[in-house]
């Protein structure tokens, strides 16, 4: 958040403004589009390499959330990680990792060209038949609410296998993955 506030100063003046109010719904929804308008752009454009160390770390979260604080991966899904989530992830001081690689990705790609989207059907066969995902699993994801935290874990790890996904596919599939469908 920090990287982005800094590149995008009428942005953080706005922010700082609603700071000074004590307004901390407007503050939190704020910093919420700030950083989805200007991270998912970036992440959509991020190298190959960053884009897959992005997910490799995140698959690490996933790892340690299933073993300690299975509602940590909920939580990463909806990218709303509570206190506690943050706080558990610090103490093992596995959090700065993630924050550091997300910003280097947002970095890396801030200033490329935009790069071609993997399509749905690609995305389909990838997730299906090299991570080994059923369409039971996804519909699982997509329905998170109701899906028990600790089998969600479960297939969050299975879709973040990174090194299961084709070489040549991997690049433009953990983009797919660090990225918002709207990403510019």
């Amino acid at each position: 958040m920090q990287a982005i506030l800094k590149d995008h100063m009428d942005e953080a003046l706005q922010i700082d403004s609603l700071l000074q109010a004590e307004n901390v719904d407007a503050v939190q929804n704020a910093m919420a589009a700030v950083r989805l308008k200007y991270s998912n752009r970036a992440f959509s454009r991020a190298s190959d390499a960053t884009a897959i160390q992005v997910v490799k770390t995140t698959a690490e979260i996933i790892d340690f959330f299933s073993e300690n604080y299975p509602q940590g991966c909920f939580e990463l899904l909806h990218k709303q990680l509570s206190f506690k989530a943050a706080s558990i992830l610090d103490e093992k001081r596995i959090y700065s990792a993630y924050l550091e690689i997300q910003r280097l990705a947002y970095e890396d790609g801030k200033n490329r060209a935009p790069v071609e989207r993997m399509d749905i059907a690609t995305m389909y066969d990838v997730v299906t038949k090299d991570l080994g995902v059923s369409d039971d699993e996804i519909h699982m994801i997509v329905k998170s609410e109701s899906t028990p935290a600790p089998q969600l874990c479960s297939i969050m790890k299975k879709n973040l296998n990174i090194d299961a996904v084709r070489e040549s596919q991997r690049g433009q599939y953990a983009r797919a993955n660090i990225a918002s469908k709207r990403a510019e």
